[in-house]
């Protein structure tokens, strides 16, 4: 099962979308603890479902080691929970074991870029897990509509997220064993 460290925006829009439980059938997913007090703003989206996600141990929370030092230099311009996520997921790469971060912050998407970081935004989230077999055709495309409806995407992202084939991300695509 691969790891996925997400980020508030991108957990709020799978949640909107209808995505989050079943990304938690297929992926380990993990909530850096300011991310996790992002998504349980009182009186936003998601508050008490998030909380439930917990509790039933579909979603871990961890705490990034603020003592220990990654060896990049992160953006100063990212906000707190996302460079927390990047934090954490540095902080915790296993060889061993299939990870990603899962970001909708353009600043983290060009860092994860530009450092060789893996990771993918909530509008690839219906594809993968279309490519995976967990997703009919027309849910894909219903999802992935949600998503677009209900996140910041330029036409650029969304062009690009349309043009990518399986083997473009085999990486991320969840195995059903």
């Amino acid at each position: 099962m691969h790891t996925v460290y997400i980020d508030a925006s991108s957990a709020i829009l799978l949640y909107k979308a209808g995505l989050f439980v079943p990304c938690t059938r297929y992926f380990s997913i993990i909530m850096e603890t300011d991310v996790y007090k992002e998504v349980r703003v009182p009186d936003h989206p998601g508050t008490k479902f998030f909380s439930s996600m917990v509790q039933k141990n579909n979603v871990k929370v961890c705490r990034a080691d603020t003592d220990r030092q990654v060896n990049i230099n992160l953006p100063e311009n990212l906000d707190l929970g996302e460079r927390q996520t990047l934090v954490l997921y540095l902080q915790n790469i296993c060889p061993d074991q299939p990870s990603f971060v899962l970001i909708d912050d353009a600043k983290g998407a060009r860092f994860c870029l530009s450092h060789k970081v893996p990771f993918i935004n909530a509008l690839l989230v219906p594809k993968i897990l279309w490519f995976a077999g967990l997703l009919n055709k027309n849910d894909y495309l219903d999802k992935t509509a949600l998503v677009i409806e209900k996140g910041h995407y330029s036409r650029t992202v969304i062009e690009k997220a349309k043009a990518l084939s399986s083997s473009d991300l085999a990486t991320f695509i969840p195995d059903e064993t």
